[in-house]
């Protein structure tokens, strides 16, 4: 039976290691195993950590520190390096954090609408494709279509770099996907890939709301910025809807001869 002391303080160790959690040096999701950093220019990596604590950085046996500030925020800038890999990355401060199998080579962001967004597994020649995609140099991430009123800090859910292969292939956006293998070919260097595409979508809604308010000849798209956001499972149905039905159309069309 515990004592009425040992009672009292179970809450009070509870918040000390809440803190001592919050305390750890934490990165964006982008940071992870099988990621490619940008080679021949310098490479910001950032994140959080206790105010004030010092973090470091260590990749190719070179090390960058700096002091996260008052609120926590730290941020440092990794000296230009050439194409190569796979390295690990370190980064310590409370804790210590390792990245492995990590490249460096050139670094791709995939935006657009449903032209990006059309995957290498819905290509007429998916399956042929499909098996001959072995490009472990070639790492693919697929931010995960979320909306959101004010800029966000991180991804979510939690993401994971891929590497190029039959088995991971399929959800990748077919424009990035053939960009990146003939760029790997022709440049001999590992490719990275951060798809960040939505079908459908106008250029004013990745626009930050403060900055479309601030011009009243954008007061329309304002108010339909909101609309759409409050209509988007009624959409997004309609969309996949649309969508089975080109299927099955292109498919009845490939199989009749077009006729």
């Amino acid at each position: 039976m515990p004592r009425l002391s040992q009672i009292l303080l179970m809450p009070v160790c509870v918040l000390l290691l809440a803190s001592i959690a919050a305390a750890d040096v934490k990165l964006p999701a982008i940071f992870a195993d099988h990621m490619v950093l940008q080679r021949d220019k310098k490479v910001p990596v950032w994140g959080r950590a206790a105010p004030n604590e010092e973090v470091t950085v260590e990749i190719l046996g070179k090390t960058v520190s700096t002091q996260a500030d008052a609120t926590g925020n730290w941020r440092v800038d990794l000296a230009p390096m050439p194409a190569g890999g796979p390295f690990e990355m370190r980064v310590s401060g409370r804790n210590q954090l390792i990245f492995k199998n990590v490249l460096v080579g050139e670094v791709w962001v995939c935006s657009g609408q449903s032209n990006m967004e059309w995957t290498v597994g819905l290509t007429r020649n998916a399956k042929e494709e499909i098996a001959a995609a072995n490009y472990p140099q070639i790492r693919m991430l697929v931010v995960k279509q979320r909306v959101a009123d004010t800029p966000q800090t991180d991804f979510e859910p939690q993401l994971t770099w891929s590497e190029c292969s039959p088995q991971t292939v399929a959800p990748t956006s077919a424009v990035a996907y053939f960009f990146a293998r003939e760029l790997h070919r022709r440049l001999k260097v590992p490719v990275g890939l951060v798809e960040t595409n939505w079908g459908g979508t106008a250029c004013e809604l990745w626009t930050r709301d403060e900055v479309l308010k601030s011009d009243p000849s954008f007061a329309a798209i304002v108010t339909l910025s909101k609309t759409l956001r409050e209509q988007k499972p009624i959409r997004d149905a309609q969309y996949a809807n649309a969508l089975a039905k080109w299927n099955r159309e292109d498919l009845l069309a490939q199989q009749t001869g077009g006729k």
